[in-house]
């Protein structure tokens, strides 16, 4: 008997203080296999961790998604560096890839309430030479609900190089997004 208890409160205790009853979480991506790899893993990762209910929403821009952010119809997705600064932020394009994450970090904590994590770890591939780093962002509020949301997501910082998400979106094409977010979080024994 003690030996059942004690097994039930280990597998009980990640969960306490985490999920909320009734509240499915709600994870944007802007489309394409980048977009829903990144939305996949971020589910994934969250659901095994937490046993949290995810909805997957597609939007079709930067814009659409932010906008559902600000208006509570999104709780997290993966943004650009350089399309929040240029896009969303209407500011001035810098070139130096960590004064861009802490410029946007600042100013959509500041102005909208919005918290960028770690980033992922590569730049999305764009003909720009503005610094493209793929990022969380999260409403402010939905990680006050889910204290130990920001800590798990952060586990990802940096661990998808510019290689990785090249291999990973070449095996989406045959394996199909789902299966491969949930072996590469095996494989980095995230899950």
């Amino acid at each position: 008997k003690i030996v059942i208890l004690f097994a039930l409160l280990i597998f009980a205790l990640p969960l306490s203080g985490f999920a909320c009853v009734g509240k499915t979480l709600l994870i944007g991506s802007t489309g394409g296999v980048q977009q829903e790899l990144l939305a996949n893993i971020l589910a994934q990762l969250i659901t095994e961790r937490t046993g949290t209910s995810i909805k997957l929403v597609t939007h079709d821009s930067s814009s659409s998604a932010h906008q559902a952010l600000l208006k509570d119809d999104l709780d997290i997705y993966v943004e650009y560096t350089g399309v929040g600064q240029v896009q969303i932020l209407g500011g001035e394009p810098l070139q130096d890839a960590d004064q861009l994450y802490e410029v946007v970090k600042k100013r959509y904590n500041e102005e909208m309430n919005l918290i960028w994590l770690k980033p992922l770890g590569f730049e999305a591939a764009e003909v720009s030479t503005l610094p493209m780093q793929a990022v969380p962002v999260a409403r402010k509020d939905t990680l006050k609900k889910f204290p130990a949301l920001a800590r798990l997501i952060n586990k990802l910082g940096g661990k998808i190089d510019a290689a990785t998400i090249a291999r990973l979106e070449v095996e989406a094409g045959s394996q199909g997004v789902k299966a491969v977010a949930r072996t590469f979080l095996k494989q980095n024994r995230l899950i």
